[in-house]
């Protein structure tokens, strides 16, 4: 299959496009482009908040506060492997990013192939590693007895659908790095939709509790996984997948996950962060605990758009670090900190206007509406620092470096927060704490990206110099 019609000499702000939706970023306005690439991505980590939400919503309202945390226990657990793929997704980004920039297309097509049949692997092991040990992690999570069996079948219902969920998160980053935004975000739409009917369906008419919202969910996510694979096998003729595509060579396949597990270590390490500091909040019993489960649900609207604007901006620095546009780098990094500032206030000080309904729509227990609104006055103005975060996170991916979000994940959020709580719990035994950890972490992350990036970008810029200073 052959390009469009190239443009770009008739008219720079003209995009390379395929017919089959994928779109080099090299030209055109950056801050048009970033943000009509971006965009799709945004909706779609919104989405994927509405299927959490779907469930937590009714299970609060027809299950009650012990509902809500025993699906909070069993998501943490969820959330640290899935995590992982969706950070692996973002490595994959850049890899795939840098070579469809490249016009390196042989090389992308069994990029490609290993991404999935690496997604697919990984999967089955973690499902069956989850299966066996469910109960175990729940115990050491110190998940209250109320709720330990409710919480016990809830995770083993998901655990089946960790194949689907991590498929669809690679192909995600395969879409995001070929400038494709829009295919994943309407499958997900389609099986965000499903999720809702099906929730209703199960408990709200069948009554069939935990097990039907987790077989609801269970089900949009097959449906989503495989529809993601069938338009893998719908790409440009030069790079799609198909189940007999070529693999990468050992040494190619090195370098993928010296991008991909560093990223997904970060993501994981912020799950693990969170499934450390919930056994701080488990004693504060589980009115503390649904508390928080409905204000991470509220804080997806920050937190999902957030991450979902550094991985958009992964793949357009990775595009354009390929076609060697090094100025578009360095412009879009501008617009991404400008963007990330606004919005998040904006978007902050809405959600704290609206915090009280907001809460109130997962539950109508008092004990967990305060807790929730706790949570949110104390976290909501200072999250502009996560956005941030994002944005250098986002850069240095796209720079093809991974390991230092890496560290910065495990030193501010998983070291920084858990000692931060064990400290100053003994002497001051407030959930105040605890949101405190999140809010100063948040700077020490920047403390380490910013220097970080600039570092990076001047290596890249000048490797010939950054080489003769490692030999002197």
């Amino acid at each position: 299959m052959n390009f469009l019609n190239r443009t770009g000499e008739e008219n720079q702000n003209t995009k390379e496009s395929f017919r089959t939706g994928e779109v080099l970023m090299d030209s055109g306005s950056i801050h048009r482009t970033l943000l009509a690439y971006a965009l799709p991505v945004l909706l779609m980590q919104l989405l994927q908040q509405l299927y959490n939400i779907a469930d937590c919503a009714v299970i609060g309202r027809l299950c009650g506060g012990f509902g809500l945390a025993a699906v909070g226990v069993a998501g943490l657990i969820l959330a640290v492997h899935i995590n992982f793929f969706i950070g692996f997704s973002v490595g994959v980004t850049s890899a795939v990013s840098r070579l469809f920039g490249a016009r390196d297309f042989g090389k992308l097509r069994a990029m490609i192939a290993t991404s999935v049949w690496l997604a697919a692997g990984a999967g089955l092991f973690l499902t069956i590693l989850g299966e066996r040990l469910g109960q175990n992690y729940l115990a050491w999570l110190a998940c209250p007895a109320e709720a330990m069996d409710d919480a016990l079948l809830y995770l083993r219902i998901c655990l089946l659908g960790l194949i689907p969920q991590l498929v669809y998160n690679v192909a995600n980053g395969v879409f995001r790095a070929l400038g494709n935004t829009k295919t994943p975000l309407l499958w997900l739409a389609a099986a965000a939709v499903l999720n809702i009917a099906l929730d209703l369906l199960f408990v709200g008419v069948w009554d069939f509790g935990f097990a039907g919202a987790a077989w609801a969910t269970l089900t949009a996510q097959w449906a989503l996984g495989i529809g993601m694979i069938w338009r893998l096998t719908r790409l440009d003729e030069r790079f799609r997948f198909s189940f007999d595509a070529p693999l990468l060579s050992s040494r190619e396949l090195f370098s993928l996950l010296r991008l991909g597990i560093p990223s997904g270590m970060q993501a994981a390490f912020m799950s693990l962060s969170s499934l450390l500091i919930q056994i701080s909040i488990d004693s504060f019993g589980p009115a503390a605990m649904a508390g928080m489960v409905v204000y991470a649900k509220i804080e997806g609207f920050m937190y999902y758009p957030a991450f979902a604007y550094g991985m958009a901006l992964t793949g357009f620095i990775g595009q354009n670090l390929g076609a060697g546009r090094l100025d578009r780098v360095e412009e879009a990094m501008a617009v991404s900190r400008r963007t990330a500032i606004r919005a998040t206030l904006i978007i902050s000080g809405a959600l704290m206007l609206a915090a009280e309904p907001l809460v109130g729509f997962f539950t109508e227990d008092a004990a967990t509406l305060t807790n929730g609104l706790a949570a949110i006055y104390w976290n909501f103005p200072f999250y502009f620092l996560y956005s941030l975060n994002q944005v250098y996170i986002g850069g240095l991916k796209g720079l093809g470096e991974t390991g230092i979000p890496m560290l910065s994940a495990l030193a501010a959020y998983a070291l920084f927060r858990v000692i931060w709580c064990e400290t100053l719990l003994p002497y001051w035994h407030d959930m105040a704490v605890i949101y405190t950890a999140y809010d100063v972490s948040f700077l020490v992350s920047l403390l380490i990206l910013v220097p970080a990036y600039r570092h990076i970008l001047r290596r890249v810029a000048h490797p010939a110099a950054h080489d003769t200073a490692i030999a002197a």
